[in-house]
């Protein structure tokens, strides 16, 4: 059986939320992407992201994603 966070991390939005969650409980950037990274690399027996840099620019990508994707349906559903 596969354990319930690995099916999380295999996940490019599991791990942005996974990142999410070690900011909430307050490490910081770099420490946040770190402790998941090493999670990833325990079940995978490697990591996913090069380093913290390589990460960053996934994740900026798909928040302005999301972005450009909600205004485009606020533009679509305008009252």
């Amino acid at each position: 059986m596969i354990p319930e966070r690995a099916l999380q991390l295999m996940d490019k939005d599991g791990f942005i939320g996974a990142y999410r969650e070690g900011l909430r409980a307050g490490l910081g950037c770099k420490e946040a992407f770190g402790a998941v990274n090493d999670e990833y690399e325990m079940f995978f027996g490697k990591t996913r992201y090069l380093d913290y840099k390589n990460f960053a620019k996934v994740r900026d990508y798909e928040y302005k994603k999301l972005r450009r994707q909600s205004r485009q349906f606020a533009k679509v559903f305008k009252p």
